[in-house]
């Protein structure tokens, strides 16, 4: 029979109760995250035991107490979602107790139940059926939406979250670690389980391209490359002013001491009296001096290559606290390790970025320092220049005076 097909069956009374029972149970207090084990499910797993039933040629009573387990079988998700099945067999005792089920029956319609276990191993024809009929989903065309609909609900109730990629194997895993037992279920489902194990090694080879294309970065399109980019050039530009502003303060501070020096040597080498007239300019000459020597010291401080050697922390690289592009860093490290964590940036875009981030932050504190030097040189030139003016007119009216 294919699963399409569900022979006509008279109901028994209880049956007929049972079912308004679910339905009236599921509509008023099933929650609606429960998007898989929903009504939906139940009447499929009851339709289910109804045709493998009728094709394994079960009893009238035997068929009557699958079909129960298979209404009540996931009751128990409206107490709890772990361990549903202890609360479905109370939720079946109650009711079929009180409608006066034979207590025979009753027992064993409740180990039906228990028996959906994950994991429990049949050991009975009824258990078997009861199986087949709970994952009759395997071998239905809808195999692949109701997945969807039970990654919601493990995510609502069990907050577990998959990748595709994740999710695509876990489904495969399924598949392939689960079969049929029954002959009627083989029959009837066989087929399409093996073309869904197909697909979903398809659908598993999409998901690892989509994968690939988000670790490396190729969706997110060019604007990122060019954002990074940008910011790079910009800190090299930026570097290349401040080397150039350094430059010029030591090419006019090494000149300005050159001549203060030359003059300076050569007036005492002349006449006395020609020496006593020039010292009352050795304040101001020495407040020249001092200031171009301790500006030019800043300049060549700000411009001075500095390459630091120092151990660093695998582990902090491998929680990208720490990024190895920045040349102080990777020189701490051996070749082999540096080479792993480029290959390891190519396979991961969210890794590679944030490495990236973390060396343009580090190319910013060395701009940082590199513009503060280069502030105090400029400064205590003006300083030393402001001052030596002041100097030299104070002193030539006080002299003229």
């Amino acid at each position: 029979m294919t699963e399409e097909e569900t022979p006509i069956q008279e109901k028994s009374e209880i049956l007929i109760k049972v079912e308004q029972y679910i339905k009236q149970l599921f509509k008023e207090e099933l929650s609606d995250q429960l998007l898989y084990h929903s009504l939906s499910h139940t009447t499929e797993v009851v339709e289910a035991s109804v045709s493998l039933g009728f094709d394994t040629g079960l009893s009238d009573e035997d068929q009557e107490i699958l079909e129960l387990a298979a209404w009540f079988h996931d009751a128990g998700y409206i107490k709890k979602y772990n361990g549903h099945e202890a609360e479905s067999v109370e939720f079946a005792k109650e009711f079929l107790s009180k409608e006066g089920y034979p207590k025979e029956k009753l027992e064993k319609v409740n180990s039906l139940i228990l028996s959906t276990v994950l994991g429990h191993q049949s050991e009975n024809l009824l258990e078997e059926l009861l199986h087949d009929a709970d994952m009759s989903h395997m071998g239905r065309k809808r195999f692949f939406r109701k997945g969807e609909l039970l990654r919601v609900e493990l995510e609502n109730y069990l907050d577990k979250t998959y990748t595709e990629l994740e999710w695509e194997e876990h489904q495969y895993n399924f598949l392939v670690s689960n079969s049929f037992i029954t002959a009627a279920a083989r029959s009837s489902y066989e087929r399409r389980r093996v073309k869904n194990i197909k697909k979903q090694r398809k659908n598993i080879l999409k998901a690892r391209k989509v994968t690939v294309r988000t670790n490396t970065g190729k969706d997110f399109g060019r604007g990122i490359d060019t954002l990074y980019r940008a910011n790079y050039r910009n800190h090299i530009n930026l570097s290349a002013i401040a080397d150039g502003k350094a430059n010029m303060m030591i090419s006019i501070n090494t000149i300005m001491i050159s001549v203060i020096v030359t003059l300076s040597g050569a007036s005492l080498s002349l006449s006395k009296g020609f020496a006593v007239e020039s010292l009352r300019f050795t304040i101001p000459i020495l407040i020249l001096l001092v200031g171009a020597l301790v500006s030019v010291v800043f300049a060549v401080l700000s411009a001075r290559p500095k390459v630091t050697e120092k151990d660093v922390d695998l582990e902090k690289v491998k929680t990208d606290k720490i990024s190895l592009l920045y040349f102080g860093n990777f020189l701490g490290v051996p070749k082999e390790e540096f080479v792993q964590y480029l290959n390891n940036l190519k396979k991961d875009q969210k890794r590679l970025y944030d490495s990236m981030s973390v060396d343009i932050y580090h190319l910013g504190i060395v701009l940082k320092e590199k513009y503060r030097l280069l502030s105090i040189s400029y400064n205590i030139f003006v300083a030393g220049l402001s001052l030596t003016v002041v100097a030299f007119i104070v002193i030539f009216f006080y002299t003229n005076g």
